[in-house]
């Protein structure tokens, strides 16, 4: 006998509130020789590195999490390109617990990063993110079911065995919608109050997962 399948999707929902920060700084530099230009990264790092150790972290907890090198053309008249130097782009990150007094000492400390002068983000998310994923896969799993509960009393068939399930891990990660963006250090320097009091959105996570029953149809 021939087997039916049924494939539903659950989608798991889950509101979570945020109790980590992460900072996100971008140093950039521009210089026509590529050894001057390493060297002017180097020391806007770590002018960056010592602001935030004033902040009370190690320079371990500066993450990398982007350094791109580039070459830098210009366009004449006819279309030719000139070539006029190199640029690098130096994303960097630290996170913490949610904690807007550390926040504040953090963005007073690198406005003192004349030098570096580095933009940054301010968003915000949750630690545990092994723990929001298994709350999204219930709550997908159970939805799943439920929706072929209904499909199967409405259509008359009979649920078997699971054959399948599906889903990408990925969906589960939890970002914050609320995040603060400020062009450069420099210019926050130069306000006369930089003390920031952020309450942030709760995290509205979404996690898809496909399931497969075998069903067959209800003996009359």
């Amino acid at each position: 006998m021939d087997k039916h399948h049924l494939t539903v999707t659950g989608v798991g929902k889950a509101e979570l509130i945020p109790d980590e920060i992460v900072i996100t700084f971008t140093v950039n530099a521009k210089n026509t020789d590529y050894n001057c230009l390493n060297r002017e990264c180097r020391e806007k790092l770590d002018e960056l590195t010592a602001a935030l150790k004033e902040a009370g972290f190690e320079a371990s907890e500066l993450k990398t999490s982007s350094y791109r090198v580039n070459t830098e053309y210009e366009k004449n008249n006819t279309w030719k390109k000139r070539f006029i130097g190199y640029s690098i782009n130096h994303m960097l990150s630290v996170k913490f617990d949610f904690d807007t007094k550390k926040l504040n000492v953090v963005i007073n400390a690198v406005s003192s990063c004349k030098k570096a002068d580095p933009a940054f983000k301010i968003s915000f998310g949750v630690k545990d993110k092994a723990a929001a994923s298994d709350r999204l896969l219930v709550s997908a799993v159970k939805d799943a079911a439920h929706k072929a509960e209904i499909i199967a009393q409405a259509a008359s068939i009979e649920l078997n065995e699971i054959c399948e399930i599906t889903y990408d891990s990925s969906e589960a990660e939890a970002a914050c919608v609320t995040a603060f963006y400020k062009a450069s250090a420099g210019e926050l320097c130069r306000g006369a109050d930089n003390n920031i009091d952020i309450t942030p959105e709760n995290i509205n996570a979404m996690l898809n997962v496909k399931i497969t029953w075998n069903f067959s149809k209800k003996s009359q």
